[in-house]
């Protein structure tokens, strides 16, 4: 079957069995999260799939928590969750935000609007707050690039089946867009004061940002 996020089922789980140390990623965010939390105010998970990282915020300060997703499948119903269906491609207005997340989102925005939604991220957020991003990448040196990825397909081949990683890569292709971390870092670096990478596995990374 195709993969597509239209139409995949449990997608907690799938991405769990995807991406190495993902729930150890996950933890981290929410720790770090903490540091940054303000009361009255709104955090944003751009690509929030089923909502799980913004339902695991533990606080007693009162938020807004506002998912965004483009694929409707993926979207719950909630009533302490705003959820919106909007594809971030187009031009859209964050606000009053305290974090904004995007847990390996940019990668499927085109190239040509990525910095249009970093800018309206950057201009979104309180001062000293932050912008946590995670992305798969390119490493810069080829032998890098090699080694990573047979290592990668060494961890999926735990969970999935040869074919099934061929098939997903070649349907990814349309779809995922990859930079490398020092072109992520200029994009960044762009409008944020302070970039730093706290999280790495093979070519998954994940920066804290502070506006």
């Amino acid at each position: 079957m195709k993969f597509s996020f239209d139409t995949i089922q449990d997608f907690d789980s799938h991405i769990l069995k995807s991406i190495p140390d993902y729930d150890k990623l996950m933890n981290l965010v929410l720790n770090i999260s903490e540091y940054f939390l303000l009361s009255d105010s709104n955090v944003y998970d751009i690509g929030c799939s089923t909502g799980k990282l913004l339902k695991s915020i533990k606080t007693d300060k009162k938020i807004n928590r506002i998912g965004i997703d483009y694929s409707e499948n993926l979207l719950p119903k909630s009533d302490d969750i705003k959820f919106l269906n909007i594809d971030l491609n187009k031009p859209f207005t964050f606000n009053n935000a305290s974090i904004v997340y995007s847990i390996f989102t940019i990668q499927f925005i085109e190239k040509r609007n990525r910095l249009n939604l970093i800018n309206s991220i950057y201009d979104g957020l309180l001062d000293g707050s932050i912008f946590i991003i995670a992305e798969k990448v390119y490493s810069y040196y080829p032998i890098i690039q090699d080694m990573n990825t047979f290592l990668y397909y060494d961890f999926k081949k735990e969970n999935f089946t040869n074919d099934e990683i061929l098939s997903k890569e070649k349907d990814l292709r349309s779809i995922m867009r990859l930079n490398t971390s020092k072109e992520n870092d200029i994009l960044l670096k762009s409008k944020f004061r302070v970039v730093e990478t706290f999280w790495k596995y093979l070519n998954f990374e994940a920066k804290i940002c502070i506006k």
